[in-house]
């Protein structure tokens, strides 16, 4: 049913020209945003659902979104950097309460310091050469500009929070629950390769896809592998 509805709003995004809504610059920008949205509320339907609070978690959601919120000092569409914001700190403080109802332990939360530590490592090993693909492509696109590399790495956060709390955190504790916490095969070939790769991969190529078919397809369908395979390792 999710994966149905982000399909619908992919299509009409793709299809409604881009004049009939100038807030977005691009047609990613459009489909992201909405995207964001339809989590935001499937988050706090999912927040009143569990009838419960715990202070930490919401402590811990609310100074995710504001970290989110520092992009607002260099990117002029605050209205969507308000929704981003809203939408990490509602889905990681849902994504907690669904890991408890399905009776999951995320690691994530509960590594501790060295624990912490040993993943930001390994993280690193492999994000760091992803990271220089990713620069080399834009850099022959030409469209990356050198500039201040502290300032550029503070407004990074939000993507790279966003991405990992909205996309990931949040849409695996989704799958969880919608099993009843009991992984199979069948659970990691779907939530893997489908919920947790394709529709965040394929926000990345709209505007692509339109122009070249074939290549933005084929970078999805590369990406989705790429990165599904890195899931699942």
């Amino acid at each position: 049913m999710p994966f149905g509805v982000f399909a619908l709003l992919y299509m009409i995004g793709m299809t409604v020209p881009l004049e009939a809504t100038p807030h977005y610059h691009n047609i990613m920008s459009r489909i992201w945003n909405w995207t964001e949205i339809l989590i935001l509320l499937a988050a706090v339907f999912y927040i009143i659902k569990t009838r419960t609070f715990r202070w930490r978690q919401a402590v811990a959601a609310l100074l995710l979104g504001a970290v989110c919120m520092v992009a607002v000092f260099r990117d002029p569409r605050t209205a969507d950097i308000i929704v981003t914001s809203l939408c990490v700190a509602a889905a990681f403080y849902a994504g907690c309460r669904l890991y408890e109802l399905a009776e999951v332990e995320n690691v994530s939360v509960h590594a501790g310091l060295a624990g912490s530590i040993r993943y930001f490592c390994l993280g690193a090993v492999v994000s760091i050469p992803l990271a220089f693909l990713n620069v080399l492509y834009f850099s022959f696109s030409r469209r990356i500009h050198v500039g201040n590399v502290l300032y550029s790495a503070v407004f990074a956060l939000k993507p790279a929070i966003a991405e990992e709390v909205v996309f990931r955190f949040f849409l695996l504790a989704y799958a969880y629950y919608l099993i009843n916490g009991k992984p199979t095969k069948n659970f990691q070939n779907i939530c893997i390769y489908v919920l947790l790769t394709v529709p965040h991969e394929m926000l990345h190529y709209p505007d692509m896809i339109l122009e070249s078919p074939i290549l933005g397809l084929g970078l999805g369908i590369l990406g989705s592998a790429v990165f599904g395979c890195l899931w699942r390792c």
